[in-house]
């Protein structure tokens, strides 16, 4: 077939290097999105190239830890919004909400710390990713 172009399927999905975070982007590291909370340049040893050291926090930490990556090493960078929402009803540990802005019906599961504290009404902190909704805390 004369005239067709061949591009690759990553031509159009290019996902970005280490080098290329910056702090408060989030990102997934081991499944679990992470917000970068400080990046810094650190050389290991004497001859060897430099390295990124990133300070990350999941979603529900409190408290950061470092990981290390080459400055080519690719990431799969997410974009995540924090929104509100109230709870229509509660089931156990499933909960139905009702997003403040949108005013469309989410299905979630509660964390473990959360079960007890949230009740039918209680306006709460989520955050939507890859269709997945995930309940932060209650506010």
């Amino acid at each position: 077939m004369k005239g067709l172009l061949k591009v690759s399927p990553s031509a159009f999905f290019k996902m970005p290097t280490a080098s290329e975070l910056e702090r408060g982007n989030y990102f997934i590291y081991n499944n679990e999105p992470v917000r970068v909370i400080r990046k810094e340049v650190i050389v290991v040893g004497t001859h060897s190239h430099s390295k990124l050291k990133f300070y990350i926090q999941g979603l529900r930490e409190k408290g950061e830890r470092a990981v290390i990556f080459q400055h080519s090493d690719r990431v799969d960078k997410v974009e995540i919004m924090r929104k509100n929402g109230q709870v229509i009803s509660k089931i156990g540990n499933k909960v139905q909400l009702m997003d403040a802005v949108s005013y469309e019906t989410l299905d979630s599961n509660l964390p473990a710390e959360l079960i007890n504290d949230i009740n039918i009404g209680d306006t709460v902190t989520f955050v939507e990713l890859n269709g997945r909704v995930e309940i932060l805390d209650k506010r």
